[in-house]
């Protein structure tokens, strides 16, 4: 029987993360990311076979204790279901929130994945501080066949080897970082590079297949970035948009080349002007509901930022949604 490799793709704020899974040969595949406990991540499982030529029909992922705040990607051709449960304790999470409860296992089923495939089954989640630099993550996955059940669960006992692990878990060893990063203006005075505050959504009706978002973008690093795109699970794709007045008319167009941000000052972008245009939502945006989105700039790269849904009437500022304390 084949050997499982579940590749897992971080992305946020800042210390290194290496996410090691088994090969054919009991080697270990390892990705570097920058990304911190106390922050948010963006995780990729990547499920390359099925179990001995029979077709993969169900992925179940476990959520280890203290990696927080969990939402599935939706997935064209799968339903999603979630447990949830209590946590073991309370977890300080955005704008001085805690949980204390949260998604305790993620399951992707009614699809069909052939053994010569592979394809891509995402979370975002929040690393708690129930971590340290140092720690390993254990994230166990199950992957239910045809025919034929693999479950990949294995955690070593303390002191132990993982690479000694015939069914391995997924894995994420977190490494302490030079600075911490946030998506605030002062953190990005001191790291010289581009925050994001005061992010949110506009709350749609049931009918609508678009939204929009707004933010302001900071960038206090030495050289010029560029806006050029963002994601959202659930969302088909996003346009970089704004308003202009034509005559009398006002007028919306894309911004092809995204939103320029000049060394040392900033954009925001706010009804009436510019904005993120949400295309073809897969369901409507609550108020109340929290959104992750990655944001992705030239220079800078690609940002988790949480976007919270308003009011369809609301003309919120900026600063009325500080995402400061993250």
């Amino acid at each position: 029987m084949k050997r499982l490799n579940f590749f897992w793709r971080f992305g946020a704020a800042a210390a290194v993360v290496s996410l090691l899974s088994a090969t054919t040969a009991s080697a270990h595949v390892s990705f570097e990311h920058k990304a911190t406990a106390n922050g948010p991540y963006k995780a990729t499982l990547n499920v390359p076979h099925g179990c001995s030529g029979s077709p993969t029909i169900t992925v179940r992922l476990t959520i280890p204790e203290g990696f927080i705040g969990v939402k599935p990607a939706p997935k064209p051709g799968w339903t999603v279901t979630v447990t949830k449960g209590a946590y073991a304790r309370k977890y300080d999470y955005f704008h001085g929130s805690v949980l204390s409860e949260g998604v305790k296992e993620v399951v992707w089923s009614g699809g069909k994945l052939a053994d010569e495939h592979f394809d891509e089954f995402k979370v975002v989640g929040f690393v708690s501080d129930a971590f340290k630099a140092g720690d390993t993550i254990y994230f166990p996955v199950t992957q239910e066949c045809e025919q034929g059940v693999l479950a990949w669960t294995d955690i070593p006992p303390p002191g132990g080897d993982p690479h000694a692990l015939k069914s391995p878990a997924a894995s994420l060893k977190v490494i302490a970082s030079e600075h911490h990063a946030h998506t605030s203006a002062q953190s990005a005075t001191a790291t010289g590079g581009v925050a994001i505050e005061g992010a949110w959504l506009r709350a749609t009706p049931g009918t609508a297949t678009v939204g929009a978002g707004y933010a302001k973008i900071i960038n206090a690093g030495p050289a010029a970035d560029r806006l050029i795109g963002a994601t959202f699970p659930g969302v088909g794709h996003v346009e970089i948009h704004e308003i202009v007045k034509d005559g009398d008319v006002m007028k919306m167009r894309q911004l092809d080349r995204g939103i320029e941000l000049p060394a040392g000052q900033s954009a925001t972008l706010a009804p009436g002007g510019l904005h993120l245009m949400l295309m073809n939502l897969s369901a409507p945006l609550t108020e109340g509901q929290s959104l992750t989105g990655e944001i992705e700039f030239e220079k800078a790269g690609k940002r988790m930022v949480d976007f919270k849904v308003l009011s369809a009437g609301a003309n919120a500022s900026p600063a009325a949604h500080d995402h400061s304390k993250h």
